[in-house]
């Protein structure tokens, strides 16, 4: 019945393959934008842009990550969502993005570091992170569980301060 069904759908062109294709649509921002989306993304709220504020991104689903970096002091507990959501969200499609900070650093981060699960972090030791400290989105690897993440390659990837995602 189930193939039935589906027949029927693509059929009428409403089936499809994609996960993005069952979305919803991305909502528009209630508060300030801290992150947004260009390039190759299927999901926007905005001409060729899908801007999240923090309630948006805190909606995408709740991960953490504990681990040492070369920024802090000892090991601390990092708490976001999952960069692999935020780019499922937007329906990303590429082999890299581009990850920008609000001091303009930028640094292409290919989609194969997907493999390691880095978070965007929101709040570090349950503080939320503010622009004073890193914040508010700062992108972390589980360095502490991968010994190849303890190197600078890697660690250049860790932008903190992360304001826009550029999909290539």
């Amino acid at each position: 019945m189930r193939g039935y069904v589906l027949l029927i759908l693509t059929f009428l062109g409403l089936a499809c393959a994609a996960p993005v294709c069952a979305a919803e649509p991305l909502p528009m921002p209630k508060g300030q934008v801290i992150l947004t989306v260009t390039g190759s993304v299927a999901q926007t709220n905005a001409p060729g842009q899908a801007r999240f504020d923090r309630e948006m991104i805190e909606a995408l689903g709740a991960a953490s990550i504990r681990t040492s970096s070369a920024w802090t002091d000892g090991v601390q507990l990092f708490e976001g969502v999952p960069l692999k959501a935020v780019l499922d969200r937007v329906g990303a499609t590429g082999t890299s993005m581009t990850a920008s900070a609000l001091n303009e650093f930028e640094i292409t981060i290919p989609f194969e570091d997907l493999k390691f699960s880095p978070l965007l972090a929101t709040k570090a030791e349950g503080r939320l992170l503010m622009i004073r400290d890193k914040g508010p989105l700062w992108i972390i690897y589980p360095r502490d569980d991968h010994e190849e993440l303890r190197d600078n390659r890697y660690e250049s990837r860790w932008v903190w301060q992360l304001n826009r995602l550029h999909i290539e």
